[in-house]
């Protein structure tokens, strides 16, 4: 190539390096420009010692050149290697963050059916706070009228065991307040009625009312009825034992 500067033509050489930029798909050319200007003709002996001067300066230019490639072919493949290492980076940083994602979709779903767990379990203590309330109040009642009832009224479950009785009852068979829960066999009453137990299976077994006429220590008549305690969802459990004041006797 013939290059002008300054009224002197150069004649020059030039050499194209192709090379590619990491993350990059474009291709780019390196120019490297030599002197090649003829000089003119020197005696035999300078000709030839020019001629050797220019040959080892292009082969040295030539070796400047390569190691020039060489360096930048291992810069474009360390930046490539750093590039492959981003890359990985980047999908592990995308995994973790779907994995975020869905813990946090696990998390936000738990916190619902939590909350759907605790209005649930704010209406069921609602209701067992009103049923609490309804049967403190039918306990009251339940009290308040035996307490009235001059009868005397005992109440068994089915293991005998003394669950009520009136005031009366307490009198006529010796019940305290601690003997409440306790079997009824086991006390002694102010009246006389024997084989009870055996009576109240009866009762229980066939579901059907005894009665028997009874005496106290006083002598006083009495009649005893026994008749099966019932549930609401007609169930037995236990008995209820009443007595009936004779007059005179039968």
């Amino acid at each position: 190539m013939i290059v002008k500067q300054d009224n002197t033509i150069w004649q020059v050489n030039i050499d194209a390096v192709p090379f590619k930029l990491p993350a990059s798909d474009q291709r780019w050319l390196l120019l490297v420009f030599t002197d090649a200007t003829p000089e003119k003709k020197l005696a035999k002996g300078s000709e030839k010692t020019r001629g050797s001067a220019k040959r080892g300066e292009l082969a040295k230019l030539h070796q400047e050149l390569a190691a020039t490639k060489e360096s930048l072919q291992t810069i474009i493949e360390e930046q490539e290697a750093s590039n492959e290492e981003l890359k990985s980076a980047n999908e592990e940083i995308e995994s973790s963050n779907e994995e975020l994602q869905s813990t946090n979709e696990e998390l936000e779903t738990a916190k619902e059916e939590l909350q759907s767990t605790n209005e649930e379990l704010t209406t069921l203590n609602e209701e067992l706070s009103n049923r609490n309330l309804e049967m403190l109040q039918v306990n009251n009642d339940l009290t308040n009228l035996l307490s009235s009832i001059q009868l005397p009224i005992v109440m068994v479950d089915n293991n005998l065991k003394i669950r009520r009785a009136t005031p009366a009852a307490r009198h006529l068979f010796n019940i305290a307040d601690s003997d409440i829960g306790r079997p009824l066999v086991q006390l002694k009453p102010k009246i006389e009625i024997h084989a009870l137990d055996k009576l109240w299976r009866e009762v229980t077994n066939t579901l059907s009312v005894r009665e028997r006429e009874v005496r106290d220590k006083e002598g006083s008549n009495y009649l005893l009825r026994i008749r099966p305690y019932r549930t609401a969802d007609h169930k037995i459990d236990g008995a209820v034992l009443t007595l009936m004041d004779i007059k005179g006797g039968r």
